[in-house]
Order: C-alpha cells, then structure tokens, then sequence
C-alpha cells in the first residue's frame, strides 16, 4: 500500500509539471507517463521484494515489451512464434542472427523477406558472412552441392583451410554399421573432438539398433558424443561421422538442411556412413569432388 501511495504521488507530480500553455484550436494529444503506466503497475515495477530476474519478470508479464530482441535460429521460427515476437517488441529493433539453408523446421522462414515484410516492409538489412572459419575446403566442396540443391541462388562463404583429407564416403553393409563407425571413431587422435550424427528419428536410443551402435562408438571412444542431427546446431567438432544420409534426406521435407547442418558441423574431417548405396544426387556430388585419400596440405 506504502509502494503504491508513493507511486501515486509522482504520478501526480508528472502531471503536475505537465505542460498547461497548449493551444486550444490545435489540441494535440500528448502522451505522459500516467497515459500508460497506474499507480499499481508502477509499484510493481519498482518492487525490491522480489528475487526474479528481469528475464523471469518479463517472462511473467505477458504485455512485457523489449527495446531490443536478439534471436539466435531465427529461422527456425513459425509464423505464430513471428507474431508473438513482433507483439512484444513494439518499435521492431531487432538482431536476428540465422541460415535459411538449416532451417530443420517445416514451419521455418525460407526467406528473410517472407518473414520481416509483413511487420516491417521493407525497413530491414541483411548482412551475409563470406567467410568460412569452421570447415575446411574438402568439407566445404560437399557443403557447397547441398547448398545449391537447398538455394540456387545462395553464394556459400569461402572456406580460408585446405583440410585434412577429402570427404570419406562409405557405403556398407546393413549389419556392419556399428562395426565401421566404432572403427572410425577409433582412428580419430584423443586431442580432437569427434560426434556421431544420426537421423532424427533414429537419433533416440530406444530406436531399433541404435543401442548397440552407441555401445560400439562409446566403446571405441568413450568420450564420443552420438546425437540425433537435431541437437547438432550450433555446435562443432574436429571429426563428424554422418550415419545414413539418404535416410536424412528422405525422412523430412528438411532433409536437404538436415544433411547441410551435418556436414557443415565438421571443422576438420567428414565421413559419410551409408548402409546399402548412396542415390543419386549424393552420387553426384560424390563424383563432383576429389575422391583420393591422400593426406592434404593444413
């Protein structure tokens, strides 16, 4: 009651030191602070009994609105998630940091413009990298392919390291998969970071085989990370072992961004393990980059 009676207070001082010598013919509307705060939510706001954080805060109020909103994915976001963000950043500043090319989600951009025009027009400015830290060129010569499969139009950043070695390319019976990617995983120096990448919907461990294939990787490299290609954004490691990629490509209408964020998630080498044959467009690509095995130039 204290908090509030003070909060009424100085609002009553706001008005009264509110300018009086306004022309009556021309009667514009001035916006003061009483206009859109009361007493009640000013108290709140000034509450110091209370341990949240102005996250939590803003988490609890659903009419919270932000100055500026950054978001990381953002590609990743639907047309409701878009709405929801707009309504609460009223002046529309913003720092969306995303690739169109790994959007996993079917309810994701596939443009930046189909995404900001409706909320902002035209008031918007991309800003692209054109320069490729994480993967190496042998990496990046396959990475190259999906992206012109996913964007034709798309100009893909220039990678500044030669690399280890091509891209493997395994094909494989369907019993020995456990068995080549555990002997993969193996060969990688115990100074460098190597994951085991699956299909979404095989990525969980109760899928069928897929116990025994994490057995068998952890086995051979107890400090081996196995995931399902979805919790792989956003991260990296030396060595990336990709299992089946036909079947990321046919399981979702993503699959082409799904196989990009995997294989773009290598910063040194990439091994493609693929049960049975590769079909036709990783065929192509396959015999679109260099195939030898010999050592590469750092």
């Amino acid at each position: 009651a204290e908090q509030v009676r003070q909060a009424e207070e100085a609002l009553e001082i706001l008005t009264g030191s509110a300018v009086q010598d306004i022309e009556d013919d021309l009667d514009p509307e001035v916006l003061m602070a009483y206009d859109v705060v009361d007493a009640e939510s000013l108290a709140r706001r000034h509450s110091a009994d209370s341990d949240l954080t102005v996250a939590d805060r803003a988490g609890a109020d659903r009419t919270w609105a932000f100055g500026h909103v950054i978001v990381d994915e953002a590609q990743e976001l639907s047309a409701m998630a878009w709405r929801a963000l707009m309504r609460r950043s009223p002046n529309r500043w913003m720092t969306l940091v995303g690739d169109v090319a790994q959007t996993s989600s079917p309810a994701g951009i596939d443009s930046w413009e189909d995404a900001l025009s409706p909320y902002v027009d035209d008031r918007w400015v991309l800003c692209e990298l054109t320069v490729n830290y994480r993967t190496p060129e042998t990496v990046s010569a396959v990475a190259e392919q999906l992206l012109a499969q996913i964007d034709p139009g798309a100009t893909s950043p220039r990678p500044v390291r030669a690399g280890r070695r091509p891209v493997a390319w395994l094909e494989i019976d369907t019993g020995s998969v456990g068995r080549v990617v555990a002997d993969e995983v193996s060969l990688v120096p115990e100074d460098r970071a190597v994951a085991v990448l699956l299909p979404d919907d095989l990525g969980h461990e109760n899928a069928p085989g897929i116990a025994a294939l994490r057995d068998a990787v952890i086995a051979a490299r107890p400090d081996a990370s196995v995931l399902p290609l979805a919790l792989a954004k956003g991260l990296e490691f030396d060595v990336v072992v990709v299992v089946d990629p036909e079947h990321v490509l046919g399981r979702s209408p993503q699959g082409l961004q799904d196989l990009y964020v995997g294989a773009t998630r290598a910063t040194q080498e990439l091994v493609l393990v693929q049960p049975g044959r590769f079909g036709p467009l990783l065929s192509r690509i396959r015999e679109s980059v260099p195939d030898d095995t010999e050592e590469l130039s750092a």
